[in-house]
């Protein structure tokens, strides 16, 4: 809920897709201010929302970031803008320009040397064994060049995806490649190398062991460092279901979100240790087996499901503004159980095979304590209309890509 109105920042996003909107209504209900977002064609429910302008550019290379970050800093001399990029690509892009930026720009980004250093697998797992955090066994397969690639010795079943994500494979979607594979035996593994090499992908492909459990076996924290390298946010969830489209395999659809305390603490020792600035997003899952939590992913940037944060109680952008702005240090630390979901929750409950999960996933929602970031009453009714068929559109594609729950989530 709205609680203040501020006249000193402009919110600025770069990218126009469905991780925008809830960046933009979070900003909203925090300061009561509107948000400009920075890309070459908006998703439909940017276009209908009375908070959220579009600054046109025909790409979204760094020259371009560069010039409509630029002129809308110009525009509003007096004021500060909160640039905020949340995807890698992004990410990258704003570090590269940061030192052209006008001076009433703000942003909070990792080191470069720091995120390269998280950002391969094989030193996060160094790291995380560092930090007493668990890691999946990983190997790093090189697909540049026509040398073999030698048998895996991680145990089958297991999972296969890029490295990076990158444009380089994200083109190759359009040809059928999937964002994760599961794969049973070598020959299998040995196809995907083949038809990687044939379509030229030069990349680095990751072969992970596959840690058992449907989807409620996920789950994520997310923490925002400030400047002087302490921890102002904390906030995690319980995955109930992920998205299962083969170009958005793993993306949460629907979360409970819930306090994880021992972890935060872990966390908090991790990022402290590496010199980390800004926010980081983790994505885990628990071993069925041995119950460790294992970290799956570490991701530079707040992520797509942001507004998960705000259904447990602490909206992500005081933290960011706090720092930026205000110079104040407030920790923020989720502290209520609510339901976070893109999809019907008549939907997200067929999946709940867990007696236990599925009685108090009703007790939430019994109590309203359910949001959907793409359906903000506070936005217009056409906008509202477009959240609606968003999550409509779910019972679609779960009917295509996962119909019914599997013990591995695949």
């Amino acid at each position: 809920m709205q609680q203040s109105t501020r006249t000193d920042i402009v919110p600025l996003i770069l990218g126009g897709d469905m991780s925008v909107y809830p960046l933009a209504r979070e900003f909203h209900e925090a300061f009561g201010v509107s948000s400009t977002c920075v890309c070459p064609s908006p998703i439909s429910i940017i276009e209908r929302s009375r908070f959220i302008d579009t600054h046109h550019v025909d790409t979204m290379e760094a020259d371009s970031i560069l010039e409509a970050v630029t002129e809308v800093a110009q525009a509003n001399k007096d004021r500060h803008i909160i640039l905020m990029a949340n995807y890698d690509a992004a990410v990258e892009r704003v570090s590269a320009i940061a030192d052209q930026l006008p001076d009433n720009v703000r942003f909070a980004l990792p080191p470069h040397d720091v995120v390269e250093r998280v950002s391969n697998k094989i030193e996060f797992e160094h790291i995380c064994a560092e930090y007493g955090l668990d890691a999946p066994h990983s190997e790093v397969v090189k697909l540049a060049g026509g040398e073999p690639i030698a048998p895996t010795k991680v145990p089958f079943p297991l999972i296969a995806k890029p490295a990076v994500s990158s444009a380089e494979f994200f083109r190759l979607f359009d040809k059928g490649f999937k964002k994760v594979y599961f794969i049973q035996e070598q020959s299998e593994l040995d196809q995907l190398w083949s038809d990687l090499r044939a379509e030229g992908f030069t990349g680095d492909f990751l072969v992970q062991e596959l840690i058992g459990g449907d989807d409620t076996y996920v789950d994520m924290i997310t923490v925002f460092v400030n400047q002087a390298g302490k921890v102002t946010l904390f906030v995690s969830s319980q995955v109930l279901l992920e998205d299962h489209a083969p170009t958005l395999f793993g993306n949460p659809v629907a979360m409970i979100t819930r306090p994880m305390p021992e972890l935060w603490e872990k966390v908090e020792a991790m990022l402290g240790g590496i010199g980390w600035y800004g926010f980081a997003n983790f994505d885990m899952k628990r071993d069925p087996k041995t119950g460790r939590e294992i970290f799956m992913d570490f991701n530079p940037r707040i992520g797509n499901n942001s507004y998960y944060a705000c259904v447990g109680g602490a909206n992500p952008m005081r933290a960011l503004v706090a720092d930026l702005v205000d110079g104040t240090d407030e920790v923020h630390r989720i502290s209520e159980n609510g339901l976070y979901t893109r999809a019907r929750p008549a939907l997200v409950r067929r999946y709940l095979t867990d007696e236990a999960l599925r009685s108090e996933f009703d007790q939430i929602v019994r109590a309203r304590k359910v949001a959907n970031p793409m359906r903000y009453p506070a936005d217009t009714l056409r906008a509202r209309l477009v959240g609606k068929a968003m999550e409509l559109n779910y019972d679609r594609k779960f009917a295509r890509y996962y119909p019914k729950p599997t013990d591995t989530s695949f």
